[in-house]
């Protein structure tokens, strides 16, 4: 019996140590788990910091606020509770009749958040070892390590994201330049100009400057391709002229190293900002416009030449080639088909679901698909291109003849505002409404844009009865040849022009265009097939100049003088 007592406090004590033992393991694991749940916590936070202190976030304070709440949503249990009011209210400090059904802020700024942290990963926080990810379709953000399976690659646009052609700008290297004037308009330029043509989506910079060794001569088409794979290469020169500077562009195609186009502007010696900026505009109206720009035709035309397309690039060719070269309904349907392919591989691709909308508005001009079967697809892509394409005037453009098509007239008046005011150098978004205006029988609307996009005034045939296609579709040729007497005739004179006016009065779009692309095609043709003769480039920029003069007396009230 002693024994058996014996044995029984043993094995109660062994059950006791065990126990005892176990408790203290799943203390120890709890404390552990606390711990790393806390350190985790504290990394979150000050990945948070470092991202909100950078310079991609600098100044938005919309955008840090809405990053903000939802982090802190998510790091006290609530990120599965985080809805588009809750963000409407206590971030974006929205007023308590917000609705989100009917106002698409919390979606815009969810897309301007996710494609901001997509750029910083991608340039100030490559080194992150933690990374704070948006994911398309939530609003509770997920955190991962350098160490999870998902690569760098998952921030790389290569993959995803539709994409245009590269240009590499060069400067004179403002060592060399003794003139302080000179050398302080250098400055100037490769400060705005990167950012005014960094306002199109549609083309991508690249801004290194080449080192030239001294005594050795660099192959610049060389450098811009293999360095920075960017098929254009842009030339800025600048020398002292009368009382003011000459200001000359010379563009290449780096793959066939053909020089596309070249041209001077004059501009004074105590210029303005605002003269710099109308230089700018009007050098990519000519060059990256979608629907005039010489680069852009010339990119559309070697990619369409070549066995196969890269897939990232289809989208932006065939829509490039529908709207300058053969706007027809066989065109459309590649273009339309290249769209569906992207956006249905890739959720997120924001250059192929802007398109996409875009093409949803040519599909209803020509009529290719029934009206009704239109207006699902032509909502949702409009919307969701706004998301994808944050502070975008192209997106804001098609998004506001989204809302006249469906009858929201005044928010559709407020997109169109938004869209100039976002980026009103886009000559582009600004045709796109006059021309979609114009076919969903808004005529004064269009034709007063058009005047202001166009330049137009009283001299030009008839404003009233401009027909806005003829800005828009085949490079504008029609427009620029109509100014010469001659080519007007050549063009079938007054009498194809009433042909256009009554399609477009009877609200044939069809017919119209092809009535246009028929009379463009009877022009001689050009020296060469690729490359584009610049069309009165000073000349437009001078008008440009007056115009602004004219509405803007305080134009010379930011003045960048050589004193700089």
């Amino acid at each position: 019996m002693i024994n058996n007592l014996l044995g029984y406090h043993f094995h109660v004590t062994i059950a006791n140590l065990w126990f005892s033992n176990t408790i203290n393991k799943i203390d120890w694991f709890f404390y552990q788990e606390k711990r790393d749940f806390m350190e985790s916590k504290e990394s979150i936070k000050k990945e948070l910091g470092q991202i909100l202190a950078s310079r991609l976030f600098e100044g938005k304070k919309q955008a840090s606020n809405f990053l903000a709440y939802i982090i802190e949503e998510t790091l006290i249990g609530r990120g599965d509770k985080i809805t588009q009011y809750g963000i409407a209210i206590e971030a974006l400090g929205k007023p308590a009749e917000f609705c989100p059904t009917e106002n698409p802020a919390v979606r815009v700024e969810a897309g301007r958040v996710r494609k901001l942290l997509e750029e910083y990963y991608a340039s100030e926080g490559s080194s992150s070892k933690l990374r704070i990810i948006l994911p398309s379709g939530s609003y509770q953000p997920v955190f991962e390590t350098s160490s999870s399976t998902t690569s760098v690659q998952h921030f790389s646009p290569k993959s995803i994201q539709s994409l245009g052609p590269k240009v590499h700008i060069s400067y004179p290297d403002t060592a060399l330049i003794r003139d302080d004037a000179l050398r302080s308009l250098i400055y100037n330029m490769r400060s705005l100009l990167p950012m005014t043509l960094g306002n199109f989506r549609e083309v991508r910079i690249a801004l290194a400057r080449v080192s030239q060794p001294k005594g050795h001569k660099v192959d610049e088409l060389e450098i811009a391709w293999r360095h920075h794979q960017a098929e254009f290469l842009l030339q800025c020169h600048s020398e002292a002229a009368d009382a003011g500077f000459a200001i000359k562009f010379v563009l290449f195609h780096t793959l066939t190293r053909e020089q596309l186009w070249s041209d001077s502007a004059w501009v004074p010696i105590h210029y303005t900002q605002t003269i710099l900026e109308t230089v700018f505009s009007q050098f990519i109206l000519e060059t990256f416009s979608l629907h005039r720009g010489i680069a852009m035709a010339y990119w559309s035309r070697y990619w369409k030449m070549q066995r196969d397309i890269p897939c990232h690039y289809r989208v932006l060719v065939e829509h490039i080639h529908f709207l300058q070269d053969k706007a027809g309904d066989t065109n459309l349907q590649a273009f339309l088909d290249a769209c569906q392919a992207r956006t249905q591989r890739y959720h997120d691709d924001a250059l192929a679901h802007l398109h996409y909308a875009v093409g949803c508005l040519y599909a209803y001009m020509l009529r290719t698909e029934p009206t009704a079967t239109l207006e699902i697809p032509w909502n949702r892509l409009a919307l969701r291109a706004l998301e994808l394409n944050p502070g975008n005037a192209l997106a804001h453009s098609i998004f506001a003849l989204e809302c006249f098509h469906r009858g929201d007239y005044e928010m559709g008046k407020v997109e169109i505002e938004t869209a100039r005011q976002v980026n009103p150098f886009d000559h582009t978004g600004g045709h796109l409404m006059a021309v979609g205006l114009c076919a969903l029988r808004h005529w004064e609307l269009a034709f007063t844009l058009l005047r202001d996009v166009a330049g137009l005034d009283s001299r030009y045939p008839d404003p009233l009865r401009v027909v806005p296609c003829l800005f828009y579709f085949r490079q504008g040729e029609f427009a620029k040849a109509a100014r010469s007497s001659t080519q007007y005739a050549t063009l079938g004179g007054w009498e194809t022009f009433g042909t256009l006016v009554n399609h477009c009065r009877a609200g044939d779009c069809n017919g119209c265009i092809q009535t246009l692309s028929r009379a463009v095609d009877m022009l001689p043709p050009n020296p060469s097939h690729h490359r584009l003769p610049a069309s009165n480039f000073w000349e437009n920029i001078q008008q440009n100049w007056a115009e602004q003069s004219t509405s803007n007396p305080l134009i010379l009230t930011n003045t960048l003088t050589s004193s700089q």
